[in-house]
């Protein structure tokens, strides 16, 4: 077990566990250094060896005040010795810490409190096990190359789904990959209550939509392909979080809960519990409530100073849960609303000519830019035409060229147009069934990413990469389903 889910679990039984804490997060980026983790450990955990040698030398106490920065009290620093030790023995990472306390505690230290702890094998491959360990762990981060993260496949395979989807520079990503390795490590910290530990993922907020999406994306990936050093109950717990993560972005997630609906014209604001009522401090959630049309602009502003004190104290008792910093989004609340209240003035007084002017601008901008597209679209239509032969049937081989842009199978788009309009024939579509559905069964049948699938489910029907891969799925049903091949040509169209 590593040494932070073992501080996590056993919080409670060990002595000074603040101060434990801090020292096994201060040790974290140092263990591959020997020289910087002693140097570490000798100033800040052994003061009272410092005071032992200083009192045998010159006979006098010793000066407290000439402690260094940052040691603990010497009157404690044998009990934080032992619980660091407890901590860090089954985590293979801190090998050097873990020598050089045992040694150097030895020398004064109760000899019976250390009896289950020896000295280790230490050689000139040392720091490369450190690192390989951390590796495994999925402890080596941050990272300054977005190379060094893709050198895993399964990395690598959640950025070739999204990369085209996401088109954005490699430091992007680079953040994207860290961020998701950070929140990866806490999630597993909390292991131990999956129901809190999802939060931490289903609530990210980084004001980034597609960020936060790739996010998630990624932690989930990290999670599902997860086993290094897990017991069963660790297994099961990581499966159950990795499920309740799903709901991410789930429009029965995503909503104001019916106990709050029946009645939210006699609610009073200031009795409802907010943490329940937002899901933990959801931002989709926490919009749909400041703009819900049971409330005017006074409540509605009341309802952002109720959520954002709630948050805060939350944040202040749970700083472990409630990780993010939500000032932006509150401030950006409060700025629609009030602008709502602007907005409202105006149009009962004047007119702001201006803002007409540059609304007729945009519109025609817009309409500008869609007959540029009707006319991209009129010179396609005699490369459409020529997929049919004279009798008006699907010529396949106009079409079989397509196939060779995914010799290595179908890319999750691809899948997913597939399933659509397969569901779409056995009269399943997106009205009368859930998108979460989709994904799990898509998921469960091709082995392709769950949530990348439930991010393809919004399906831009106008985009060219759309069009470019409905005529690929529509060379793969031309055979055994014409029907449903010349319908999706037809939408092409349409």
């Amino acid at each position: 077990m590593r040494a932070k889910e073992y501080l996590e679990v056993n919080k409670q039984k060990i002595c000074h566990y603040d101060l434990v804490k801090k020292v096994i997060y201060d040790l974290c980026p140092l263990r591959n250094n020997k020289q910087k983790t002693e140097e570490y450990c000798n100033r800040t955990l052994f003061p009272d060896l410092q005071d032992h040698l200083t009192s045998n030398s010159t006979g006098s106490p010793p000066a407290t005040e000439m402690k260094p920065e940052g040691a603990i009290d010497s009157s404690i620093a044998n009990q934080i010795r032992y619980s660091i030790l407890k901590v860090i023995n089954r985590d293979n990472t801190f090998l050097f810490a873990h020598n050089f306390i045992v040694s150097k505690a030895k020398i004064f230290d109760n000899l019976l409190t250390l009896i289950d702890y020896k000295l280790r094998d230490e050689n000139g491959t040392s720091v490369q096990q450190i690192e390989q360990e951390c590796q495994q762990y999925r402890d080596d981060y941050p990272k300054s190359n977005l190379s060094d993260f893709l050198l895993d496949k399964y990395n690598l395979e959640v950025y070739n789904e999204l990369k085209n989807i996401l088109l954005f520079d490699e430091d992007w990503w680079l953040f994207a990959f860290n961020k998701a390795y950070e929140l990866f490590d806490r999630v597993r910290i909390l292991y131990n209550d999956p129901f809190k530990a999802q939060y931490l993922i289903k609530n990210i907020y980084f004001n980034d939509k597609e960020l936060e999406r790739a996010i998630v994306d990624i932690v989930q990936t990290l999670i599902i392909n997860y086993n290094y050093d897990l017991s069963d109950i660790q297994t099961k717990k990581l499966t159950l979080l990795s499920d309740k993560i799903n709901e991410y972005d789930d429009e029965r997630y995503i909503r104001i809960d019916d106990c709050y609906l029946s009645k939210i014209d006699k609610l009073k604001l200031e009795e409802v519990n907010w943490l329940k009522a937002t899901r933990f401090f959801n931002c989709d959630v926490i919009y749909l409530w400041v703009n819900h049309i049971a409330f005017n602009k006074e409540q509605r502003l009341r309802i952002i100073q109720l959520i954002e004190t709630n948050y805060r104290e939350e944040k202040r008792k749970n700083p472990h849960i409630f990780i993010y910093d939500l000032n932006t989004f509150f401030n950006s609340l409060r700025e629609k609303v009030a602008s709502y209240v602007v907005n409202e003035k105006l149009a009962d007084y004047t007119c702001d000519k201006q803002a007409l002017l540059e609304e007729n601008k945009e519109l025609k901008a817009i309409i500008n830019q869609k007959d540029q597209e009707i006319e991209k679209m009129k010179e396609s239509l005699p490369q459409l035409s020529s997929l049919y032969d004279k009798d008006g049937v699907i010529n396949s081989d106009e079409i079989n060229p397509l196939l060779v842009d995914s010799l290595k199978g179908m890319t999750v788009p691809q899948l997913v147009l597939v399933f659509y309009y397969l569901f779409n024939e056995l009269g399943v579509n997106f009205d009368n069934s859930y998108k979460t559905a989709w994904a799990k069964f898509i998921h469960q049948l091709t082995g392709k990413c769950q949530q990348n699938i439930r991010s393809g489910l919004n399906i831009d029907f106008f985009s060219k990469r759309t069009h470019k891969n409905m005529r690929f799925v529509a060379s793969f049903f031309v055979e055994l389903f014409p029907s449903i091949s010349e319908k999706i040509l037809n939408d092409i169209k349409e």
